[in-house]
């Protein structure tokens, strides 16, 4: 019970960003949606008022998208004792935002940002290993795509009273994002999740990318989750047992 009121005491004072990570928040979001919209501003001749509605829609997916995501690994971190700070990267979303011209839109690049821990240095008292760890990192970095799957399956369940543009843009959108984030690529959590533990990420990541086809091409629930389960067990054996068990026996 302690821990649990303990919890919510960290999730009402550290939860939400602070007023300079929001703002530092709204290009990423802007820049997202102005790339997967870029398609949608009139057919052979350019329509101002399709292409605003369109970008508004693009921006609603995105920005309910990229905080789903953003809270799932704040939560994460908030467990063991952990505050994520926002990050963008610059590079990256300029990367993103050349791609969708040279490709007219038909290639998603989204590479907006990554994260920074705090250590809430009172919370972890008496923890073994005290200090910020690059495992927890990890741990905390897969808070964001499990996220993103836990809304797919929000807006699979509630696809019958939302429009039908809205959810296949919003599913498309999510699996791009979480698949690219996961790429072991600093800043983006991929990276935290690979270098805090090989091990973990050779599960997670087949895991992760496994059940976010397998939704977004309408598998059932329980099959999508199961099989990506299955596969990312399947791969993390082999992974074990073709390479991790060969590094650490050493030579010869």
């Amino acid at each position: 019970m302690a821990e649990i009121i303990d919890y919510k005491d960290k999730v009402k004072r550290y939860f939400l960003p602070e007023r300079r990570e929001f703002i530092s928040m709204l290009p990423p979001v802007v820049g997202m949606a102005f790339i997967i919209s870029f398609k949608e501003w009139g057919g052979e001749t350019f329509d101002v008022a399709a292409g605003l509605a369109n970008f508004a829609l693009a921006l609603l997916i995105v920005a309910v998208s990229f905080f789903t995501f953003d809270a799932g690994q704040r939560l994460l971190g908030l467990t063991i004792n952990y505050r994520l700070r926002f990050k963008v990267w610059t590079f990256g979303l300029l990367f993103g935002l050349v791609i969708c011209f040279l490709t007219n839109g038909s290639v998603w690049v989204l590479l907006p940002s990554g994260f920074l821990v705090e250590h809430l240095t009172g919370h972890r008292l008496g923890w073994f290993r005290y200090g910020i760890n690059i495992f927890g990192q990890g741990i905390m970095a897969l808070g964001g795509p499990v996220a993103s799957i836990v809304l797919i399956i929000l807006i699979k369940l509630f696809s019958f009273a939302l429009p039908a543009a809205f959810v296949d843009k919003a599913v498309l959108f999510n699996v791009v994002f979480a698949i690219t984030q996961m790429l072991p690529i600093p800043p983006l959590a991929g990276s935290k999740a690979y270098f805090g533990s090989k091990m973990t990420y050779a599960f997670s990541m087949p895991a992760i990318v496994s059940a976010l086809l397998l939704l977004a091409i309408d598998i059932p629930l329980f099959i999508s989750i199961g099989g990506a389960i299955l596969i990312g067990l399947i791969l993390w054996i082999l992974y074990y047992a073709f390479f991790e068990q060969n590094v650490w026996s050493g030579p010869g």
